[in-house]
């Protein structure tokens, strides 16, 4: 188990919400970086908003952010863990499962999805982990190795170091 990989997938919104950038962190078994990539901005026209309508959001996060930054990892992760529940439309474009981790207050998101408790023996609080039908059978061997992680380390504290990141280099305009 200590050659798990993680993925840590968020996105971020810049110039007053007018670009949506993603990030991926794929950390190890004690959440060291192993890489980290993070998209060029995302600016949807008044066009786009217009044609995709509701869709848009979850087009931008699965299809433009998701999809293309998993195919240029070098370092495949073993779970890929998200806070929004929108990255969990992954799931139908690859194999890798992908788990929404939230904290137990965050509950009101896809009250029929497949659930796990993720308990912690250093005293986190409890997270719940999410995931689609497609990996539901996997779900309790997921939530088993991430609560060894979650014994020495807080899982949601990595999308902290993303969000950091990815503020920096959006704040030196990288990728544009």
């Amino acid at each position: 188990m200590n050659d798990l990989k993680i993925a840590f997938i968020s996105s971020h919104r810049f110039e007053d919400g007018a670009a949506i950038r993603g990030a991926v962190l794929v950390a190890d078994y004690d959440t060291k970086p192993l890489e980290f990539r993070v998209t060029a901005p995302v600016r949807p026209t008044l066009f786009q908003k217009t044609l995709y309508g509701e869709l848009l959001e979850e087009h931008i996060l699965v299809e433009l952010i998701a999809v293309p930054l998993l195919a240029e990892l070098k370092e495949k992760p073993q779970i890929i863990l998200v806070r929004d529940p929108l990255f969990l439309g992954i799931n139908a474009r690859q194999m890798i499962p992908t788990v929404l981790i939230l904290k137990e207050d965050e509950l009101e998101f896809g009250k029929n999805n497949p659930t796990a408790q993720l308990d912690s023996a250093s005293g986190h609080p409890p997270l719940i982990l999410k995931t689609s039908d497609k990996f539901s059978k996997e779900l309790d061997s997921i939530r088993e190795q991430l609560e060894s992680i979650y014994s020495r380390r807080d899982l949601l504290e990595a999308f902290s170091r993303n969000s950091i990141a990815c503020q920096e280099v959006h704040n030196q305009r990288l990728g544009e």
